[in-house]
């Protein structure tokens, strides 16, 4: 590509990312401002630039904003958004919550693990059949178990912060409940990445698996002690608190190894970098400076692109018969009615108040941003045909709608005091 093609090209994704930025920073502070967390507008952004909405204005040659030949190079923002955002949240588990390991926290992961895979199981072969025949039956059937079973802890974080609601009992529960359930998610997620691309031969699957735990142990006992270390040797005295470049860049670096390692494990990149983060989690100060230094930059610039390319790759409009929006509703029930039933069970039976109970189980719905990387996951792999595809971005969009308002009701008199005090809809 010669020099004036590079600039033209680099022009036209400039001109998008400016769209990308606008439209998810607007219709995320208008979701605010309707009660919602910021992720729900940022996901209507995406859908609103795709083929469901701008594009029924240019049904031919769609989509004009976001021609074909920008299409990987927004990929790869996307992408590397991913990688910087997975490595925060391997930080930002709190494995503290998971050590207390009370009755309550198991039970509410538990169930909410389990009732939502046996509803996959339920209705995956009959979603196979029609509409995906061609995927292997038994990936399929692990993928849609993951897809209605996994909770985007992420969000949730920002919606019991957004509600003033942080640093309550309920919410250290729903937190531990939702970190269980996620890295029960991950690891599902792997294996399944896994078993695609080692075309369902058993003995490559177990020579990835070997790889990733090994990999696993690695950064755990040597690569994250080493980085912490040197961290904590770097920030000693007057630079306490702050990211050092010199650091930055080793840090910098050991990712994108990390990535390159998972990639050549035969699964995505985004793993290595969740697993990176995992090992650092231990060191507080080090995960301030980098919510500090790259939290917002990630977040307003690069995860919105990854919504945008799920908004273009969702059309609405491929559901255009009744037996697909039958399978879009039966879908969103499985999914809704298995996870708020099986956590609000397993919060109750364990001795938690009824209204508790209910707002516990609301929160572990909260799909959002984590099933959305499933979802995307599961079409890479082409385990989902576009309708499907469709369907699923549909259910992680509406369970995570629903929670702010839902929540909003069933709370105990107590917490919506302090949910009116912290007025979440101000602000953004």
């Amino acid at each position: 590509m010669n020099p004036t093609a590079i600039e033209g090209h680099l022009k036209l994704v400039l001109i998008q990312w400016m769209i990308i930025i606008a439209a998810a920073w607007i219709l995320g502070r208008l979701g605010k401002k309707l009660g919602q967390p910021l992720a729900v507008g940022e996901i209507a952004a995406g859908l609103l630039l795709g083929p469901s909405a701008l594009g029924l204005l240019w049904p031919k040659d769609w989509p004009p904003l976001f021609p074909s030949e920008t299409q990987q190079s927004l990929q790869l923002l996307g992408k590397l958004g991913l990688i910087l955002l997975l490595f925060q949240v391997g930080m930002e588990f709190d494995f503290g919550h998971l050590r207390s390991r009370s009755r309550s926290v198991l039970a509410v992961s538990l169930t909410g693990l389990v009732a939502p895979a046996l509803c996959g199981l339920a209705i995956g072969k009959w979603l196979h059949t029609h509409f995906a025949p061609e995927t292997n039956f038994f990936g399929f059937q692990l993928f849609v178990c993951i897809a209605l079973s996994i909770t985007a802890l992420p969000i949730m974080g920002r919606i019991l912060l957004e509600m003033n609601l942080e640093r309550t009992p309920l919410a250290a529960l729903a937190i531990s409940a939702a970190a269980i359930d996620d890295v029960a998610g991950w690891i599902g997620l792997a294996v399944i990445t896994a078993l695609v691309t080692s075309s369902f031969a058993w003995q490559p699957l177990l020579l990835q698996i070997g790889g990733v735990l090994g990999l696993f142990l690695l950064l755990m006992y040597v690569v994250g002690p080493l980085l912490r270390k040197l961290w904590q040797r770097l920030t000693a005295g007057a630079h306490a608190g702050k990211m050092p470049a010199s650091f930055l860049a080793v840090l910098l670096i050991v990712l994108f190894a990390c990535c390159i390692a998972t990639n050549k494990l035969g699964i995505f990149s985004i793993f290595g970098a969740f697993l990176l983060g995992v090992s650092l989690h231990q060191e507080t100060a080090l995960v301030k400076a980098w919510r500090a230094r790259f939290s917002d930059f990630v977040l307003v610039a690069l995860v919105p692109i990854f919504f945008t390319n799920t908004g273009l790759r969702t059309e609405l409009g491929s559901l255009n018969t009744c037996l697909a929006w039958l399978a879009c509703g039966m879908v969103f029930v499985a999914a809704t009615v298995a996870k708020l039933g099986g956590c609000f069970l397993g919060a109750k039976f364990t001795g938690q108040p009824l209204r508790d109970s209910w707002s516990i189980a609301t929160l572990m719905n909260t799909r959002a941003l984590m099933a959305l990387v499933a979802i995307n996951i599961g079409y890479d792999l082409k385990l989902l045909p576009k309708e499907l595809f469709t369907i699923f971005v549909i259910m992680a969009l509406l369970t995570t709608a629903m929670t702010g308002p839902l929540l909003l009701w069933l709370l105990p008199e107590d917490l919506k005091k302090l949910v009116r005090a912290g007025d979440p809809k101000s602000g953004g």
